[in-house]
């Protein structure tokens, strides 16, 4: 989203997003792309160690394992409140580090947009406050006819089957004059028909009658701005048509996004699940194609279920580099992309140069862990609110874009700093006793010092700039890490040293007075810089115009201004202090007030 000047309706987040960029900036080390880089070019490259201390701002936390026995025992992981601590003793894992790095990585040097699940959302939209969402809704399952002047149904009805390791539907048969699959029935009526077979009606459930028909009952539904939708009816399903030439295969896409599809109401039945138990489940479906001309399906348990967007989350990032898998980019090239190479065939694999050691402790005989507390329930991210997640070019809920309309998402996700002395539930409590989804953390204190080392090898010049950017923040700046970032843990500042091998030297003389020969050696803070502007140079001379602007350094980009704001410790202070980096309240949540960019807060 470019700039913008929101000064109402806006809403407040403890996270805001880094643009994406426009373009992608390749790595232009040949050896990368050759191969070469899988052996050493003594004379050219740099290999070497990085020493790192980190000091905890605020308590941070990341979870242990499980032991053995509490596995045999069936504890889930929110059971342990243990902080990783193998062989008992407390660390912050290479892993955590490794990936917060990355990311840095990858935006400051103009890379690919990371690891992100690719898949299509859920949304039910005919009593939404937005205009467009209701109407989008509205045109794939109920468009308006002219002649009637009454919305005319255009979903189908029919049985969901389980047959083996795939699912199917199987229309219900078309009766009628009008060749209904389905209609509806008073719930008067609808009670007595499933009080003859000796049951009795209850939301969110179905009942198959003696005659082959199936009611369904919906939850119950209320403030609707349609009349037509208001509850005064169930659903009556006319019997399976069984001619296995009609049946429909779901796809196997569609089934893992059903799956995924946490926004679903806790009562509302999985069918999937449900195949499991009856060999024929009612269900309403709608059949449409992807981008890709691929037969699609959409299905749900009542009429007006919640359907899926047509376009992916990956629709929403632009094509142009962001998803080349020709271009091989700094965090690639760095890190490695064996993952990605695991998941596409096409993807030649690059091994990683970098080697992420555990933080340890700097005091490890200090007592650093904090109290056994609760923190305020850790909720999942929500993609579906696109007024959060998708660039906005207006703050009017009628003008908002959703997932179906041509937006780009908003970037990397981060979590603005806080002070970390309010995280515990007590502070949090938002009326929610539902005490299965509480947990136990033992955080480490502020104020503790750890200390770690990256191992890098045959980096060029610029490949070690781009390393240390994301390490060595400006002045005000840290980084964040573990879990409880929207309650204000995570908080940590790094202060890199930088070690450089002289490999000729090394293998010149195994021995010294000393012992073995190294030849490592520490280098000056203007060693430090230096690699870090030839970094920058090769990043602004490849980015567009439009991204560069007036920009004579890289955190005078406006992408990373807005990083900057984010990773500012007093900006996020101060914004915990005005209350405008909580979580908008629910009430008001759903006028679908638009979050500004970070620099507009």
């Amino acid at each position: 989203m470019g700039k913008n000047n929101f000064n109402k309706n806006v809403a407040t987040a403890p996270y805001n997003f880094v643009p994406l960029n426009s373009t992608v900036i390749s790595d232009n080390d040949s050896s990368v792309v050759t191969g070469i880089h899988d052996s050493y070019d003594y004379f050219e490259r740099l290999t070497g160690y990085i020493e790192c201390k980190l000091e905890t701002l605020t308590p941070i936390y990341i979870r242990g394992g499980l032991t053995e026995e509490e596995v045999k025992a069936k504890k889930e992981a929110k059971d342990n409140s243990n902080f990783f601590s193998p062989a008992g003793q407390i660390r912050i894992p290479g892993s955590s580090l490794r990936g917060m790095i990355r990311t840095l990585v990858e935006i400051a040097s103009w890379g690919k947009f990371g690891f992100f699940e690719d898949r299509n959302l859920y949304f039910r939209g005919f009593a939404d406050n937005c205009k467009n969402l209701r109407e989008e809704y509205d045109s794939q399952m109920k468009p308006f006819d002219k002649e009637s002047k009454r919305s005319i149904y255009k979903m189908s009805a029919g049985y969901m089957v389980k047959e083996g390791f795939k699912y199917f539907i199987y229309p219900a048969e078309k009766t009628g004059d009008k060749d209904k699959q389905f209609y509806n029935i008073k719930i008067e009526k609808a009670s007595e028909e499933i009080k003859e077979i000796g049951k009795k009606r209850e939301n969110y459930n179905y009942y198959k009658l003696k005659d082959g028909r199936s009611i369904v009952v919906s939850g119950p539904m209320s403030n609707r701005k349609d009349p037509e939708l208001s509850k005064k009816h169930d659903w009556i399903i006319n019997k399976i048509d069984r001619n296995i030439q009609n049946k429909i295969e779901i796809p196997e896409i569609d089934i893992q996004n059903y799956n995924r599809d946490e926004s679903r109401g806790n009562k509302v039945p999985d069918l999937l699940k449900q195949c499991y138990d009856d060999k024929e489940v009612p269900c309403f479906y709608v059949e449409w194609l992807d981008g890709e001309n691929n037969n699609r399906v959409s299905f749900g348990n009542t009429a007006l279920f919640r359907i899926s967007y047509q376009k992916s989350i990956g629709d929403h990032i632009p094509i142009n580099g962001l998803k080349n898998k020709e271009k091989i980019d700094f965090a690639n090239a760095i890190f490695g992309n064996t993952f990605e190479g695991e998941k596409d065939p096409d993807i030649d694999p690059i091994a990683g140069r970098v080697f992420f050691e555990d933080a340890k402790l700097v005091n490890p005989n200090n007592n650093c862990l904090m109290k056994e507390e609760s923190p305020g329930i850790l909720l999942g991210p929500k993609p579906t609110s696109f007024q959060l997640y998708l660039e906005q070019d207006s703050n009017l809920v009628d003008e908002l874009k959703h997932y179906n309309s041509g937006t780009r998402i908003r970037g990397n996700k981060f979590y603005w700093h806080k002070s970390g002395e309010k995280w515990e539930y007590k502070h949090h409590n938002l009326g929610n006793s539902n005490e299965k989804i509480k947990t136990k953390i033992r955080p480490v204190k502020p104020n503790t010092e750890f200390k770690f080392r990256i191992r890098y090898e045959n980096l060029s010049e610029s490949e070690l700039g781009a390393l240390l950017f994301a390490l060595k923040l400006p002045e005000g700046c840290a980084h964040k890490i573990g879990m409880g970032k929207p309650y204000g843990l995570g908080s940590v500042k790094i202060i890199p040293e930088l070690y450089t091998s002289d490999r000729n030297g090394r293998y010149l003389s195994l021995f010294n007075r000393d012992g073995w020969v190294l030849a490592e050696f520490k280098q000056k803070d203007r060693m430090l810089n230096q690699t870090v502007s030839a970094f920058e140079e090769h990043i602004l001379e490849g980015m567009s115009d439009s991204d560069k602007g007036e920009a004579s350094s890289l955190w005078e980009t406006h992408r990373l201004k807005q990083l900057k704001k984010l990773l500012e410790v007093e900006k996020g202070k101060e914004l915990e202090r005005d209350h405008k980096s909580e979580y908008t309240d629910l009430k008001k949540f759903r006028y679908r007030d638009v979050l500004p960019i970070p620099e507009d807060i």
